[in-house]
């Protein structure tokens, strides 16, 4: 769970740059919903996905270990965030029709956390997690700053950044519920230069790097890149790996 919390320690920049999901994979989770009365949203963050999910659902739980993601998470008369872990809700047993992870399951995917689902969710009701990919951009974006940054901070990629990279599935989750085929989907985005860099320090593994002595270097990187496109739309493609499950 330590990994988890390094995201608390840089909650701000977390908000400002990870960046919503395609609305098709809010409309397959509520196509594939039993009811939309209810979802729980795990390790919500600073609610990028939570928000989206309150335009189909009537009410959301949004819970994450972090005080400080929590405090940053905008109102919505919808949503009711609290600070708890994975495996303690404090959510009433069989009142959610759906469970959502977005971008945060492989932190705490092990069988205290899927107690804690099979204990929530409803009968046939639907679980449904997902994570981004490492993005991709065209090749003299890659060539300029991505690639270099990837090559810099791999050695700080935690365990569970490994699992996104890999995808998600049954096995590397620990799950035994029934999966469900889930549909291909990228976020796609028009960005530039600097909601490039954003993104990229809102990555773990970025913020390690630079309490390892790797500050200098990426600012460099992030500076020149800046500098280089300054305003260009720049198309970047995030592919999302996706795994859903029946609850019993």
């Amino acid at each position: 769970m330590s990994n988890a919390t390094s995201f608390g320690r840089q909650s701000t920049t977390y908000a400002k740059g990870r960046p919503g999901y395609p609305k098709e994979l809010y409309e397959w989770i509520v196509a594939n919903s039993p009811d939309t009365q209810k979802a729980w949203d795990v390790g919500c963050g600073s609610g990028q996905a939570t928000r989206s999910l309150a335009d189909y659902f009537t009410h959301v739980r949004a819970t994450d270990i972090s005080n400080s993601q929590i405090a940053a998470a905008a109102p919505h008369p919808n949503i009711d965030y609290a600070v708890a872990q994975a495996h303690q809700s404090g959510l009433p047993s069989k009142c959610a029709d759906t469970i959502t992870v977005a971008t945060a399951l492989h932190w705490f995917a092990d069988k205290s956390f899927w107690n804690e689902v099979s204990r929530v969710g409803k009968a046939g009701g639907l679980f449904c997690a997902w994570t981004y990919q490492l993005p991709n951009a065209p090749r003299d974006v890659m060539k300029d700053y991505l690639k270099p940054v990837y090559d810099l901070i791999d050695p700080y990629w935690a365990e569970g950044n490994r699992v996104c990279m890999a995808g998600y599935d049954a096995d590397n989750l620990n799950c035994n519920l029934p999966a469900l085929e889930t549909p291909d989907l990228n976020a796609d985005y028009d960005w530039t230069a600097l909601q490039i860099t954003d993104f990229a320090q809102s990555w773990s593994a970025h913020l390690r790097a630079r309490e390892n002595g790797h500050s200098k270097r990426l600012e460099t990187l992030r500076d020149n890149f800046v500098e280089r496109y300054k305003d260009q739309s720049i198309a970047v493609s995030l592919p999302l790996s996706i795994f859903a499950a029946r609850m019993g």
